[in-house]
């Protein structure tokens, strides 16, 4: 639950109990729940969609050849300097 303690919980239990009284603390409860849910489950989702195209070989493959094919142009644009000089 990241980095909030049980004395922390039980505060932000009494002040919603506080703030929304006994009767709609359970369905914002459950309400922030769901949203929590959901917000998880988009971001596995989001990481998996990264993961499948980090790691698909057809993808990797023409980004290795673009690198290279920059390298070569950028090797081949420092070669005249130097030679001139």
């Amino acid at each position: 639950m990241g980095n909030i303690g049980s004395g922390e919980v039980l505060v932000i239990l009494v002040l919603g109990l506080l703030v929304l009284g006994p009767e709609r603390l359970p369905e914002f409860a459950r309400k922030i729940g769901n949203f929590i849910k959901e917000a998880r489950r988009m971001s596995r989702s989001f990481q998996e969609e990264l993961r499948n195209a980090v790691e698909d070989p057809d993808i990797e493959m023409k980004a290795r050849a673009q690198g290279a094919l920059l390298s070569q142009e950028q090797n081949s644009n420092d070669e005249p300097e130097n030679q001139s000089s």
